[in-house]
């Protein structure tokens, strides 16, 4: 099982902060415009992506809904149609890729909950990225994006989320559970551990959930604006660079 990291960036982390978060990761998942993000931030992350060595840092889009009531694009606004989704993709997509390179694209907060949970908001999210021929989808491992995705011969990344505590069924606890988030890097490590061996995660009331045997890589998010991300960060590409190729 390779596992790569990525982290969601040019949101609202400091530049300093996402200078220092970028030499942990794989891959960067770049705010654009919606919930967070300006021409100029794409362009710093791109820069710093580059820059990084041996290999540069696999940057995508992370298009998001516009901040309501400081909700940090986590609040669908009301009457919240297929063609202000369409419209709000496409925006965001041309704005970043007139300053960075698109190698995969990641939905943010509400958007990407959404797209799991509504068939016609999903058709037309990978109708989108098939016209817009991405090369990857940034999805829920298991989910309903990375399942349909996978049928219409799409590629897809499928992703866990190393500092966030999941229900039984596989979702997200959500983020106003005072055990919602994860901060503690020996248990990032030991999720990680748990991940390569038996392809699994302990949900929240500590029962097992299964990712499909077929997958034969996946993603893991580290949110910038957990706390103690630079360390969890650090431990768990310590942990990858000397348990996997």
């Amino acid at each position: 099982m390779e596992i790569f990291l990525n982290c969601d960036l040019g949101e609202w982390e400091s530049p300093e902060q996402t200078a220092s978060l970028m030499p942990h990761l794989h891959m960067a998942n770049i705010a654009c415009g919606g919930h967070a993000g300006t021409t100029q931030s794409i362009a710093y992350c791109q820069q710093l992506a580059d820059a990084q060595k041996p290999f540069a840092v696999s940057t995508g889009a992370h298009p998001g809904i516009p901040n309501i009531n400081q909700s940090r694009g986590r609040i669908l606004p009301e009457n919240f149609s297929i063609d202000d989704f369409n419209s709000l993709l496409e925006i965001q997509i041309q704005r970043y890729i007139s300053s960075a390179d698109l190698n995969h694209i990641k939905l943010h907060g509400a958007l990407y909950h959404l797209t799991e949970a509504n068939e016609e908001f999903r058709n037309a999210f990978l109708a989108f990225v098939r016209h817009k021929s991405l090369i990857s989808i940034v999805c829920l491992a298991a989910g309903s994006v990375a399942k349909e995705a996978a049928e219409r011969d799409l590629p897809i990344l499928p992703e866990i989320f190393l500092d966030r505590h999941y229900h039984a069924n596989g979702q997200l606890l959500e983020r106003t559970h005072p055990n919602a988030l994860i901060t503690d890097k020996s248990v990032i490590v030991e999720r990680l551990e748990q991940l390569q061996q038996t392809l699994s995660l302990t949900a929240h009331d500590g029962s097992i959930i299964h990712l499909p045997d077929h997958y034969d890589c996946l993603t893991a998010c580290v949110h910038s604006d957990t706390q103690n991300s630079l360390d969890i960060l650090k431990a768990a590409r310590e942990f990858l660079d000397n348990n996997q190729v």
